[in-house]
């Protein structure tokens, strides 16, 4: 869905047929048009075959997405919304999950609540003009478009994306405008405004309930309703352990009217890159037909053929694979509703790299007996000695009981120390604290495994928020609420075991479809596929990070990213993860560059 809206605190002429008119020329069909007290809300659809999306009303509010019933796990009816409306927001939004934008009219207090679904799955932008009334949209680019304003940059946010990449944080990287981040709720008057989690995280580990269901019954109560409305279900399937397993479930949760297909994108050439027999043998067990494509003659970083059809709202890393996409959503049929899933999330909510810190949970929780297993299994998959594993968790210890814990941006918690192509000035305009609201109402004492957990939990969900193709989008099940809640339900300690990761995710999808493939050791590795890209397109990748926007702003160091760029073209990863956020970046804004011009060419 698309929209945009108006707030207004004092007497406005009608905005409607402005912002109408600004959806038109993406919907290419009238948008509908809400106007409720001092809100007048458009919305439309940029494809009605496959957007799934709708709008609930009441007498006090407003809802845009897709909601599904929290206890029955089915999708929620227009008429028990309407029964909702006397309730307040807190216990609305305790009865329903999935992708919406709630809007709650507060009369008396002369007050708007605005609300975003805890993945953030239907994203809300927002500016405040001088006088006190709102204007938001589900896309930045409307917001421009409705203002008719020049795009300025927020450099305190693209300097802080260089630093740390993805983040679910209010700032955006333009300048007044903002957005809400996922599981939060904008609070907001004539005067003043204010941003605040709603949903916990850790309340479901919090629960003294004992765990009744495992993760293949979770995945299955959550894709039933949502793939319920499509003719076709494609799976992105690699092959590891997340695709599969969503195949095995939508296997057993789809109708007999719906076609469930596969399609895994390989490079032949590349045999760390290449997992399409283990593809194969997921489609063999379940019987689903796999569309295989050998993508050898692209690579990442090659130019992508098609212009977006709306401008992306922040950068990330698939602007470094824009070919491969492509060809993966032109496998999509076209001639009945649609949807691509992917398996991509699991491996944060269910523990993207097993933190050592683990152990701490468990001493905290049940003491030192029984501790040697998880630390035996600790060292074992991290083939580290266990003096350094037991000297890890110490430190852990010692900031839980006397220290507190650092923010989760705090400089000192970075991934590794900046390469010396970012220079000091850039360092100095990023924002340390570049993070979800949540991090500033967690309490002192948190276990130290569990808030690596969150960490990843929340860097998952800033991952998602961008669609390459709004027609047809990706889906990301294992980043939906019911999923990521019963993740956080489980302790640290019991995600991993054996050698493996993400252990309650294999033995459940083991168990319940008795299959083996979910146990395999090794994993595809994309690094030798990208120094090949880099190799390929050098010098067009050269000139969009030595000519950019962060050069000419003198907040890199030229000759230092050059050799940079060169070295990791030959093999060598340090500062593959910075090089990936300059690059992001500067493709970013390439492409608002190219708004910028036609606008100024119209006026």
């Amino acid at each position: 869905m698309i929209y945009a809206g108006i707030i207004h605190f004092n007497n406005v002429p009608d905005k409607g047929h402005e912002l109408s008119t600004s959806l038109e020329s993406y919907t290419h069909k009238t948008p509908s048009i809400i106007r409720k007290k001092s809100l007048t809300l458009c919305y439309g659809k940029l494809s009605y075959l496959n957007d799934m999306d709708d709008v609930w009303e009441s007498s006090t509010s407003v809802l845009m997405g897709r909601i599904f019933d929290k206890t029955h796990y089915c999708s929620f009816k227009k008429e028990d919304f309407k029964n909702l409306s006397l309730i307040n927001k807190e216990r609305i939004l305790e009865r329903l999950w999935g992708k919406y934008v709630y809007i709650y009219i507060d009369e008396q207090a002369s007050q708007f609540k605005i609300c975003i679904d805890p993945t953030g799955q239907l994203p809300l932008f927002y500016y405040f003009f001088p006088d006190g009334n709102i204007l938001f949209s589900s896309d930045i680019e409307l917001i421009f478009k409705i203002l008719s304003r020049k795009t300025e940059y927020n450099w305190t946010y693209l300097n802080s994306y260089l630093l740390y990449g993805n983040s679910s944080a209010i700032q955006t990287p333009f300048q007044d405008i903002y957005e809400i981040p996922p599981g939060c709720c904008l609070k907001a008057n004539q005067k003043e405004h204010k941003t605040e989690p709603y949903w916990d995280p850790l309340y479901s580990y919090k629960k003294s309930a004992p765990q009744d269901k495992d993760a293949v019954n979770i995945l299955k109560t959550t894709l039933r309703p949502w793939v319920e409305p499509y003719k076709h279900i494609c799976v992105s399937l690699s092959g590891g352990l997340d695709s599969s397993s969503l195949a095995y479930c939508l296997k057993e949760v789809k109708k007999e009217d719906q076609v469930l297909s596969a399609v895994n994108v390989f490079h032949a050439s590349i045999k760390s890159s290449n997992e399409l027999p283990y593809a194969r043998k997921v489609c063999q067990e379940t019987g689903i037909n796999l569309t295989e494509v050998d993508m050898s003659d692209s690579l990442p970083f090659d130019p992508p053929h098609k212009k977006q059809l709306i401008n992306l709202n922040k950068p990330f890393h698939g602007l470094l694979c824009l070919r491969e996409l492509e060809v993966m959503f032109d496998q999509i049929p076209t001639n009945n509703s649609s949807i691509i899933l992917s398996g991509h999330g699991s491996d944060h909510i269910f523990m993207r790299s097993f933190p050592a810190k683990a152990l701490s949970d468990y001493i905290l929780e049940k003491g030192l007996k029984g501790s040697r297993k998880p630390l035996k299994n600790i060292t074992h998959f991290y083939r580290e000695t266990l003096f350094s594993i037991l000297k890890e968790n110490a430190k852990s210890l010692s900031s839980y009981y006397f220290s507190g814990r650092l923010p989760k941006r705090h400089p000192k918690n970075s991934r590794e120390l900046p390469p010396a192509w970012v220079k000091q000035e850039s360092r100095q305009q990023s924002y340390p604290v570049f993070m979800h609201p949540i991090y500033e109402e967690l309490p002192s004492k948190i276990l130290p495994g569990k808030y690596k957990q969150l960490d990843a939990v929340y860097e998952g969900i800033a991952s998602i928020h961008i669609e390459m193709n709004p027609i047809n989008p990706l889906f990301y099940p294992f980043l939906y609420e019911p999923v990521v809640e019963f993740a956080l339900s489980l302790p640290t300690y019991t995600l991993f075991d054996n050698g493996y990761d993400r252990y309650p995710l294999r033995k459940a999808v083991s168990d319940h479809f008795q299959t083996e493939t979910v146990w395999r050791r090794d994993k595809g590795q994309t690094t030798g596929l990208f120094q090949k890209g880099i190799k390929k397109n050098l010098e067009s990748i050269l000139d969009i990070c030595l000519d950019g926007k962060f050069a000419k702003q003198g907040l890199i160091n030229k000759d230092e990213l050059y050799k940079t760029i060169v070295l990791i073209s030959n093999g060598d990863t340090k500062h593959m993860w910075y090089f990936m956020n300059i690059f992001s970046i500067e493709m970013f804004l390439r492409h608002w560059e190219e708004i910028n011009f036609e606008q100024n060419r119209k006026l």
